[in-house]
């Protein structure tokens, strides 16, 4: 009993707050339905009988009364508090309400547009009339045109016509179009084989840069969503985002195969261009000179 006095006085695990006890029903109690009034009455009369001297600070009674006075304290200082944070968000979702507008009467018509304004949007930031102008960095038409004049163009600049293409490449193609037999003169096959394969090494840059403005577009979708309209419907300017983004996506490798075809149209070879006659000149020259110095 000494041990569960000092137990209850806080003298063995010291709180804050202090330590009430309480007397439960036990199981038979409960077995038996004793009534809460008189579970109550039995435990005031044990606390009296075992603890006289601090049967007052304990009990059930006077634990509902704590609680109750430390609930009623700790809502006298978070109230005002709390009173001024629902008043300032109140506020500010008010004046969020307020940038809405009006009510949508009409969803077909305000569907119609929100499309609209956003694809009015994304042609304005491609061509360059947008009223939000990025003074940062390059996007949409400029950075587009940079992709082409800048990235694209100086990859063309430094591929060198003749790469990867040897003495031993075309001696090795010269003889192998002329089979079993020595040639006069240089079969026009294996120089059409020739070109066909350095033409090809345009194909990579051109895909690449088809990626670079393909990134570009899906760019600047990110860029037409501030209106308000967008803010105000998010789940639909998702839905918009998501739609064009695969319509990109699905003409991506589309763009890719038509890159392709025009890099195999730049393979054919058009031998009535004047520089093939500015050619033809010179070989017939020198044929011409061979031929007059056979005759000395």
């Amino acid at each position: 009993m000494d041990h569960a006095m000092d137990v209850l006085c806080g003298r063995v695990v010291p709180v804050k707050l202090g330590i009430i006890g309480v007397v439960n029903r036990s199981q038979q109690d409960i077995n038996e339905q004793q009534d809460i009034s008189e579970a109550l009455k039995d435990e005031g009369a044990f606390l009296q009988k075992k603890y006289p001297a601090i049967a007052n600070r304990n009990g059930t009674p006077y634990l509902a009364r704590t609680l109750n006075r430390l609930l009623m304290h700790h809502i006298r200082d978070c109230l005002p508090e709390l009173k001024t944070r629902v008043n300032v968000m109140a506020s500010q979702f008010q004046s969020l309400l307020n940038s809405f507008g009006e009510p949508v009467d009409d969803k077909a018509q305000a569907l119609l547009q929100v499309i609209t304004k956003f694809a009015a949007a994304y042609c304005s930031t491609i061509e360059g009339t947008s009223r939000d102008i990025e003074t940062t960095e390059l996007c949409g038409g400029a950075r587009i045109c940079y992709i082409f004049h800048e990235t694209f163009g100086k990859t063309l600049e430094t591929l060198d016509p003749l790469g990867g293409l040897s003495m031993l490449d075309i001696l090795t193609a010269i003889r192998n179009a002329t089979g079993p037999r020595p040639a006069l003169f240089i079969p026009e096959i294996s120089f059409e084989l020739l070109v066909k394969r350095q033409i090809r090494r345009l194909e990579e840059p051109c895909l690449r840069c088809v990626e670079l403005a393909h990134e570009e577009m899906q760019r600047i979708i990110q860029h037409c969503g501030t209106q308000q309209e967008m803010m105000r419907f998010p789940k639909l300017h998702e839905k918009i985002v998501d739609v064009v983004t695969s319509m990109l996506r699905r003409r991506l490798p589309i763009t890719n195969q038509m890159v392709e075809n025009l890099v195999a149209i730049l393979a054919y070879i058009n031998t009535k261009h004047p520089d093939f006659h500015e050619a033809s000149y010179i070989t017939k020259s020198v044929m011409d000179n061979d031929v007059i110095d056979q005759r000395k």
